[in-house]
């Protein structure tokens, strides 16, 4: 649908500018809306995780909340027939209610930190300089601050589609991905750079990638296929040795 909605987005663009844009502005334009896209997927991830700490908050309040009722008609029940000194009772009230309030105000404090933690926090200004940009993005990554460096290899990208760096700042994304464990990420933005940088430095690492991320997600046939692609199209990168190692395991695994 994506896809689809993409390329009606392109076209439309063709037609009001009296032909058709040039392929860099197409390029421009498309690698914008990957943004966009993968903006609105972290969005989704952050409210799914906030929903489900929320859920387990309230199923925790409402347990405590039972329990907190059954001893008080347990305890008004004893005063009731008189089995036990009124006095011990109502104590025991007394503490089961304080008891209560700390809980409640646990809980207070949870929600209010998941829902800090839910809102949008204010974004590092990214250089406008683009060697500042890549070596920014580069040290994002280097430091493991993965959701940073995306962002910063993204603005990279999309400002400097036709940047030598471009194929590079893509990879960055993708390794980003990757250990973010966002496979469908990966493989999104190494389709992109087989179709729009399959000449550059980078391709054979990037099959390299796409391979370990279609095996991380069970998908082993296309594994062997990211393989097979670098050995018959990069016969002389330096991936070579290693992709021949790991197929020949990868078709064992498949076979089993």
């Amino acid at each position: 649908m994506r896809r689809v909605l993409r390329s009606l987005m392109i076209t439309t663009i063709c037609f009001l500018q009296f032909g058709c844009v040039s392929h860099y502005r197409a390029q421009e334009i498309e690698t914008k809306i990957m943004v966009l896209e993968s903006k609105l997927t972290q969005l989704s991830e952050q409210q799914a995780q906030t929903r489900e700490k929320h859920e387990a908050m309230f199923e925790h309040m409402s347990k405590e909340l039972k329990r907190f009722n059954d001893e008080v008609l347990k305890s008004i029940d004893g005063i009731r027939r008189g089995s036990a000194d009124d006095s011990v009772n109502i104590l025991s009230v007394q503490e089961l209610v304080q008891s209560l309030k700390g809980e409640v105000n646990e809980l207070k404090f949870k929600l209010t930190q998941a829902q800090d933690s839910a809102k949008p926090t204010a974004k590092e200004p990214l250089p406008q300089d683009k060697n500042e940009l890549y070596m920014l993005a580069e040290e994002r990554l280097r430091n493991k601050e993965y959701r940073a460096a995306i962002a910063a290899f993204s603005k990279f990208v999309e400002d400097h589609p036709s940047d030598i760096r471009a194929d590079n700042s893509l990879f960055g994304m993708a390794e980003a991905y990757f250990q973010q464990t966002r496979y469908e990420e990966v493989v999104k933005v190494a389709e992109r750079v087989l179709r729009d940088y399959a000449d550059g430095g980078e391709a054979d690492k990037m099959l390299m990638l796409l391979h370990e991320a279609y095996v991380s997600m069970d998908q082993c046939a296309k594994g062997i296929d990211s393989l097979n692609y670098l050995l018959k199209n990069h016969p002389r990168s330096n991936q070579t040795r290693r992709a021949k190692q790991r197929l020949k395991a990868l078709e064992k695994r498949c076979k089993r």
